[in-house]
């Protein structure tokens, strides 16, 4: 009788094991997931800032010397979240560079 017992612990040490691999398999899952997204979110801002510059361009007829002047095309910037890089060409009729990063 004590040996059919001590299969049974066996066999429940082994769903456990296997019950915490899969959790901490997921929790990693879940965090790569969560970096990739944060790489994602700060290229959908990229493009909704670089559709406020060409509005305001095609609307004003020049790119504006401020990355925060597109808040007039209703872009809202969350500098809690995210980095900007603005960088204005010579001519106003160039146009600028724009990188976001997300803040770690």
């Amino acid at each position: 009788m004590k040996r059919g017992v001590g299969l049974v612990t066996v066999s429940r040490l082994i769903v456990a094991v296997i019950t915490a691999f899969i959790f901490f398999y997921l929790i990693y899952a879940m965090a790569d997931f969560g970096g990739k997204n944060d790489a994602r979110s700060a290229d959908n801002v990229e493009k909704i800032i670089y559709k406020a510059l060409a509005q305001c361009y095609a609307l004003e007829g020049g790119y504006p010397a401020d990355i925060y002047y597109v808040e007039k095309y209703g872009v809202i910037f969350d500098d809690s979240r995210y980095y900007y890089y603005y960088e204005p060409m010579d001519a106003s009729n160039m146009e600028p560079l724009v990188k976001v990063l997300v803040k770690k």
